[in-house]
């Protein structure tokens, strides 16, 4: 193993693009082997020249076909296997996740399925830089919009405009928005792109959803023309919840630590999570005041959702990953920190099990 210590970066916003579909040449990953994944450093990618010095990228990680229940885990080339998980995904579904990983010795990441076999498919949403990018200010969560109170489910095959900038403290010259993507009342099983340009819509994708589930995944994305974004479903109609949980822009006040993940905290260690209760996951540096998690779910009594917010502050009035009886739901999450920890609080659906994994934490330069 190769000890790694990262340097702060600034974030680099890039237009998503898709670099990696195991469909097109190993249909069916197989559990229990590493894969390496050479990472587009140094890509002339259109429009979008990448650097050749990234320390780490910021990817959504698409797990489909499973033969069993399963996860994924995705870490840098040239550490150990960590003990973490990306992505849960169940027998014969479709489940995505945001995936912050450093960048490895080799310029690759390595990913692994705890066992049966899946289709991966990899899409590259931007990545961080010492000396370059731009600088993050974390908030709490805040809506952007809820279109079950207003403007009606999106339909398939169309496309919804939304005001990221320039709204709830967020700057009218952000570069970028770091937001949760909630899918609800799905009547088909269809994926959701959010993407700056309305008149160019990337070949990548958000979120899976699906028929009597409210599902979640986080999505930083470059702001578009007159701070709004654009979102769209391909098919049925899908409700649509967005909340902002920090930005990036000239006016951003941290920068980003990238770390090899690590576990943080799991209750199923401790105890469960009562409906209504708070757990304080410690162990991040004293200096850090925003982290950014992998947090998941698990052993489910009840629909319901989670919700992360700074130690020692106030409860949002807004989520960060939605609870499924029967199902382990993970999810990218982006908060702030208060000395050092955390609090993860549970809403009043049911009990859960929490299991958090750090990818890395902002401090002030």
């Amino acid at each position: 193993m190769v000890k790694a210590d990262y340097a702060a970066s600034g974030y680099v916003a890039t237009e998503p693009f898709r670099f990696y579909d195991s469909r097109d040449d190993t249909p069916v990953m197989p559990g229990g082997t590493p894969l390496w994944m050479s990472l587009p450093i140094g890509l002339n990618q259109p429009e979008h020249p990448l650097s050749a010095s990234m320390s780490a990228v910021v990817l959504n990680v698409t797990v489909t076909g499973a033969t069993q229940d399963t996860h994924l885990t995705v870490w840098p080339d040239g550490q150990d296997r960590p003990a973490t998980s990306n992505v849960n995904v169940r027998a014969g579904a479709t489940t995505s996740n945001t995936v912050t990983v450093p960048v490895g010795k080799s310029n690759g990441a390595l990913m692994q399925l705890n066992s049966g076999g899946a289709s991966i498919i990899v899409d590259f949403v931007g990545y961080y830089q010492p000396n370059l990018g731009q600088r993050f200010t974390p908030l709490a969560p805040s809506r952007l919009l809820d279109t079950r109170t207003a403007g009606g489910a999106l339909p398939g095959g169309q496309t919804r405009t939304v005001k990221v900038a320039g709204v709830n403290g967020i700057p009218a010259d952000a570069t970028a928005v770091a937001l949760n993507l909630t899918g609800t009342r799905a009547t088909e099983n269809a994926h959701v792109i959010a993407y700056p340009d309305p008149a160019r819509r990337t070949a990548t994708s958000n979120l899976n959803v699906e028929p009597g589930k409210d599902k979640s995944n986080q999505a930083i994305v470059p702001v578009g023309p007159n701070g709004t974004i654009t979102l769209f479903t391909n098919s049925g109609s899908t409700h649509l919840v967005l909340d902002a949980v920090g930005y990036y822009g000239k006016h951003g006040k941290t920068l980003f630590k990238p770390v090899v993940p690590k576990r943080l905290a799991d209750t199923r260690a401790t105890g469960k999570l009562a409906p209504g209760a708070t757990t304080t996951v410690s162990g991040l540096p004293a200096n850090a005041v925003g982290a950014v998690l992998n947090v998941t779910a698990t052993d489910t009594t009840g629909p319901g959702f989670l919700t992360a917010y700074a130690f020692g502050g106030t409860l949002p009035g807004a989520s960060s990953l939605n609870t499924l009886p029967g199902a382990t739901v993970p999810n990218h999450v982006t908060t702030p920190v208060g000395s050092g920890k955390v609090s993860i609080f549970n809403s009043w659906g049911g009990s859960n099990h929490v299991i958090t994994d750090l990818l890395g934490y902002f401090t002030n330069p």
